[in-house]
């Protein structure tokens, strides 16, 4: 099983740790391009159009100056500097020592500066969206599909996709049973598609499915497994749109308001 996620607008900076060892993270194979996009977004950070062309406000300033000396940054495990709703839902941090090993084997985090990396890869605190056009690179978006096209995953496999758009600069091998995860809440008979709140549900899906020692392994199970989330109380309903010969299917989480 992979479970691919985006990273969070919301990050918080590690007050101490190691700096980046770019060697050491997963896919390391791309420490090439990472270096790249490292080394612009340095020149980008200390520019005086540093804010437009990341588009951040004045409020983080201080942080995208910071990036000037991204090496000498302290790092922390990814799903530590990543604290927006989809992480704080999934818990990682309260994995235990064999549920945080498969979170490591299954759980890809994807962003605009690494690609990807695993929870417990150590980064520091950055600001790079996968949207963002930096002056020589181009989209940071195309740069990595580009650079990831054809890398091997999922062969055989579920593959349980959280991302957002933004993010889906990688897909599975066509061998993969591949479902993205979304959600919906209906109110007063009428239903419509959330955003925010899909991010709470995806992370809750993610960190159930890594705490499950057998886990599910196609869709089908997929959305047996995801009843846990009725049982909670967390939702009231999960649907599944099967792919019928087309790639993804589409599991729903629902939230019936009445």
């Amino acid at each position: 099983m992979l479970i691919l996620l985006p990273p969070s607008a919301g990050k918080t900076t590690p007050e101490s740790g190691p700096e980046l060892d770019l060697a050491s993270l997963t896919g390391s194979e791309h420490s090439g391009l990472r270096e790249q996009i490292i080394a612009e977004l340095q020149e980008v950070s200390a520019s005086a159009d540093a804010l437009k062309i990341l588009k951040v406000g004045t409020s983080i300033e201080p942080e995208i100056r910071a990036q000037i000396d991204f090496y000498e940054q302290p790092c922390a495990p990814a799903f530590e500097v990543y604290t927006g709703v989809l992480f704080e839902a999934a818990r990682f941090g309260e994995l235990d020592e064999a549920a945080a090993a498969r979170a490591d084997r299954a759980v890809r985090i994807f962003s605009g500066v690494f690609g990807y990396t695993g929870p417990s890869d150590l980064i520091p605190n950055y600001r790079l969206s996968m949207n963002t056009k930096l002056p020589r690179l181009g989209n940071v978006g195309s740069t990595w599909k580009k650079e990831l096209e054809g890398v091997p995953g999922g062969e055989n496999e579920l593959v349980v996709d959280c991302r957002s758009s933004e993010y889906q600069v990688w897909m599975p091998a066509s061998s993969a049973d591949h479902v993205t995860v979304g959600a919906a809440r209906i109110k007063a008979g009428k239903r419509s598609v959330v955003s925010h709140s899909a991010k709470y549900y995806r992370g809750l899906l993610a960190g159930a499915l890594v705490r499950e020692p057998n886990p599910p392994r196609d869709a089908g199970e997929l959305l047996e497994f995801a009843e846990v989330l009725i049982d909670s109380g967390e939702v009231t309903g999960v649907e599944l749109d099967p792919s019928e010969g087309r790639k993804p299917a589409r599991l729903t989480l629902v939230e019936d308001l009445g």
